[in-house]
């Protein structure tokens, strides 16, 4: 089955990533969006009870400050005035707000003495609570049924019976004797034309229902079907209302449907306590939502818009990336099977960062064959030259066995001489073979043999000089000249003694390693009397092979012997 092209993948996959994207986005953006704007609504809706609590506040402040003002009159606190006087202030104060029902003014005595029209005046009031509680300070009542005004005018049938607030404040005299108490009477129809007036205000929102509740939750205002009930206290708004809070609350309400409501309880105004009122302005919240729905859906729509464009720019900018991605795949194919590669060049920064990737591979497999190549030579040489050092330490081991069988008195002498020469050429090797037989470190060298002689104590052994890499060539002959000088200063020389020491020291001149050897604190040296084999290997292995140059002085507080070894000509000779 035939694979299909990259762009089709490229183009799935743009397209793909750029409409999950896309949608993702404008879910957040949906969800932001529908978030704030619920908020501006629960707000707009909240600020909508409050500007009602205001009004409603602000309207019975009025209303208690009229009734102060007028028991301050001096027509009204003047008892000589005439009641008919009297009658004209109270009908002048009604007339700048009608929405009073009636203003009179009761005497001391309890009967109305005087009022705004001139009815009820004579009436006994004073069991009546606006009497009874306007004698000591300014009073505002609840809402009631207006009883004796109600007998004024007759309701025709289906009329609602006549509601009232009652406010009054106390009249004294200069003396501070109660003379009376002048009372308003405010129709209702005031707390519904200022709902009226909050509706027009806020036109822009749809079925919006205000609702005032009195202190123990009767709706005092409101749809039919709810006034002079009792709502319970377990709507959310409500109990948020009556615990003093204020705000927007999404509720379900007895009729079963959903509201978003927004509450705010009354909290009177300047002097006026208020009278414990909450004021509740619901809508339903399909419709309160609506237009957030409707932006969830255009967002959305958007979204899908924007996603399909993105799918498309996704599906030519494929186009644009397969085509170099071609040329470079073929170019790849001719690379594995080694033939020589002209990558092309692209225009699209990602192309052409593979295009320079495959021509930097191109170039490290060329330098990797040539490396290859001579790794090899180098191998073979390494091969011969292993030869050749082999042979050479045969040669060696051939010359110590002999010479050794020379000086040595027994078998024994001889297989103790032979094994501690062998030893030290192995340490040597040891040295070398530790640094892959490209040099070794002078310090690591005498170290190596001069440390099995210190017996645990290191002031017996002094070692003093720069840091030197010796060629396997110069360390070997060096190694078992040090050796033979170990040896011969741990039978015959400082060694032997417990108080003995041995410094060596050394420097590099131009090209040569100049290294001292000086024994002190043993027996008497004294110069002897033939040549051994030891000597004879430290002249051979340094004079003859390393052209170099040995001084032996056997004075008589201890060996001194001076070596000076060509470092850099032996280096290239080996």
């Amino acid at each position: 089955m035939p694979q299909p092209p990259l762009r089709v993948f490229l183009a799935l996959g743009l397209g793909a990533a750029g409409l999950v994207a896309t949608l993702v986005l404008a879910l957040v953006a949906s969800r932001v969006a529908s978030q704030r704007l619920e908020a501006r609504i629960e707000a707009e809706l909240a600020d909508v009870a409050g500007t009602l609590a205001g009004r409603l506040d602000r309207g019975l402040f009025e209303r208690w400050r009229d009734m102060i003002i007028l028991a301050e009159n001096d027509s009204i606190r003047d008892p000589a005035v005439p009641v008919e006087r009297k009658r004209r202030v109270l009908r002048r104060a009604q007339e700048t707000y009608p929405d009073y029902a009636l203003i009179g003014l009761v005497g001391a005595d309890g009967r109305i003495a005087a009022t705004s029209t001139g009815a009820l005046e004579g009436v006994e009031v004073g069991h009546r609570e606006y009497f009874t509680k306007g004698r000591d300070r300014p009073f505002v009542g609840d809402v009631h049924d207006a009883v004796l005004l109600a007998t004024l005018a007759p309701r025709r049938p289906g009329d609602e019976p006549q509601r009232v607030l009652d406010i009054a404040a106390p009249v004294r005299g200069d003396d501070g004797r109660l003379l009376g108490v002048v009372s308003g009477h405010l129709d209702w129809t005031w707390a519904r034309a200022a709902e009226a007036s909050l509706r027009e205000t806020s036109g822009a929102m749809r079925d919006v229902t205000a609702l005032v509740l009195a202190r123990d939750g009767t709706v005092l205002l409101g749809p039919g079907a709810l006034t002079h009930t009792i709502l319970p206290a377990v709507l959310p708004s409500v109990a948020a209302a009556r615990d003093g809070r204020s705000g927007t609350a999404a509720e379900t309400w007895a009729d079963g449907k959903r509201y978003l409501t927004g509450y705010r309880p009354t909290k009177g105004y300047r002097d006026f306590p208020g009278l414990g009122w909450t004021v509740l302005v619901r809508q339903d919240a399909g419709t309160a939502f609506a237009s957030v729905e409707d932006l969830r859906r255009q967002i959305l729509l958007w979204g899908l818009v924007v996603a399909t464009a993105a799918a498309g720019i996704g599906w030519f900018a494929a186009g644009l990336l397969a085509r170099p991605l071609r040329r470079l795949a073929v170019a790849a194919a001719a690379l594995g099977r080694g033939d020589a590669v002209a990558v092309p060049a692209s225009a699209v920064r990602e192309a052409q960062a593979i295009s320079h990737a495959l021509t930097v591979a191109a170039e490290a497999l060329r330098r990797q064959e040539e490396e290859r190549r001579a790794a090899d030579a180098r191998q073979e040489l390494l091969i011969h030259e292993l030869n050749h050092r082999v042979k050479n330490t045969l040669a060696t081991v051939q010359s110590m066995a002999r010479q050794t069988a020379r000086s040595a008195a027994s078998l024994d002498d001889f297989t103790g001489s032979f094994e501690a020469r062998l030893l030290a050429m192995s340490q040597t090797h040891n040295v070398l073979t530790a640094n892959h037989w490209e040099g070794a470190g002078l310090r690591g060298i005498l170290s190596a043999e001069l440390e099995p002689y210190a017996g645990g104590r290191p002031d017996r052994i002094r070692l003093e000089g720069p840091p030197v890499s010796l060629t396997p060539a110069v360390a070997l002959p060096l190694g078992m000249a040090i050796h033979e000088l170990a040896t011969n200063a741990a039978k015959y020389g400082a060694l032997s003694a417990e108080t003995g020491q041995v410094a060596v020291e050394w420097q590099v001149g131009p090209g040569t390693l100049s290294l001292r050897w000086r024994e002190s604190g043993g027996p008497p040296v004294a110069a002897p009397a033939r040549t051994g084999f030891g000597t004879r290997l430290i002249r051979t292995s340094l004079e003859r092979e390393l052209a170099g140059e040995v001084r032996l002085d056997f004075a008589a507080g201890g060996l001194a012997c001076l070596i000076a070894v060509p470092l850099a000509a032996r280096a290239e000779a080996a």
